[in-house]
């Protein structure tokens, strides 16, 4: 099964930028049918049963009945030794959980007949995928590159931030701002929704405000416009030099499928760590006034 997935990123210029990609995954089917009785053995079976228990209470009689019911016209295949009945089935395996399978069993049972006759050498009904396990399966399909980001200030030779200024971070390109996933099979279609709230950050010695996925900064930013900052009280001397930044998104995933189901998917969060230089103000020479010019 092939997985089409398109990933919105923030643009350079602004805006977002759209692309695209695939994931092969497998996936098993949810209901179907499988092979049971030849046409003779069937025959012989209930005839059997229809012959027993003649007496037997009303209630019995209506069970008896409807598992007669179950092969229409069964006669007709009475003298044949290869063709087969298909029985129905669901395999509770192939849901997120019970109650799934259970609610998929009860709709697949009233809308199917229980067995199908198919000839000797022709294939069995296809199978059904339900929305729910083929949107799980798409959803585990996707990798979501992990976030990467700009800061500023960059200043000095190593491109530090300082000591008790807010640092400005956002993401860059490579960072989904929302994920959409699509698949098909056995008919059915599933799409996955995912979405994220912004950047999360921490840091030793740091205190984050972050909201969104930052504004980039460029020359004439007015200072204090930024919704994702990160303030450092020490510099990273006494961690060797620079300070892990590390960087969480998380997402949030829903699912629609053409079979009329819906819901939520398990939340997927992807994570970086950027060393980060971090220096006292006295420290750094620079040729400008403005430690946020590069």
């Amino acid at each position: 099964m092939s997985v089409s997935v398109e990933y919105s990123t923030p643009g350079s210029g602004g805006g977002t930028v759209v692309s695209s990609s695939s994931a092969s995954t497998s996936v098993k089917p949810s209901c179907g049918y499988t092979p049971y009785f030849t046409g003779a053995e069937a025959a012989q079976k209930l005839d059997e049963w229809k012959s027993t228990n003649s007496g037997e209470q009303k209630g019995r009689k209506r069970a008896r009945n409807a598992v007669v019911g179950m092969y229409p016209n069964y006669e007709e295949h009475k003298d044949d030794t290869e063709g087969r009945w298909w029985k129905q089935y669901c395999d509770e395996t192939a849901f997120p959980d019970r109650d799934a399978y259970l609610e998929a069993d009860q709709t697949y049972r009233r809308n199917n007949p229980s067995r199908i006759w198919v000839p000797a050498g022709q294939p069995g009904p296809a199978p059904y995928v339900a929305g729910s396990t083929l949107a799980r399966a798409a959803w585990q399909a996707v990798q979501i590159p992990a976030p990467t980001v700009e800061t500023n200030p960059k200043v000095g030779d190593q491109g530090a931030t300082l000591v008790g200024m807010d640092t400005w971070v956002w993401a860059t390109g490579d960072t989904p701002t929302s994920v959409t996933a699509t698949a098909s099979a056995a008919g059915t279609t599933a799409t996955v929704t995912a979405s994220s709230t912004g950047l999360q950050l921490s840091a030793p010695d740091g205190k984050a405000s972050c909201t969104g996925f930052g504004v980039a900064w460029h020359q004439g930013m007015p200072e204090g416009s930024s919704p994702c900052t990160i303030s450092f009280n020490r510099s990273s001397a006494h961690l060797g030099g620079t300070t892990p930044l590390t960087i969480q998104v998380a997402y949030s995933a829903s699912y629609t499928a053409t079979d009329g189901t819906s819901g939520t998917l398990p939340a997927i969060t992807t994570t970086n760590t950027v060393n980060l230089p971090v220096a006292e103000v006295q420290t750094l020479n620079t040729n400008s006034n403005n430690p946020r010019q590069n």
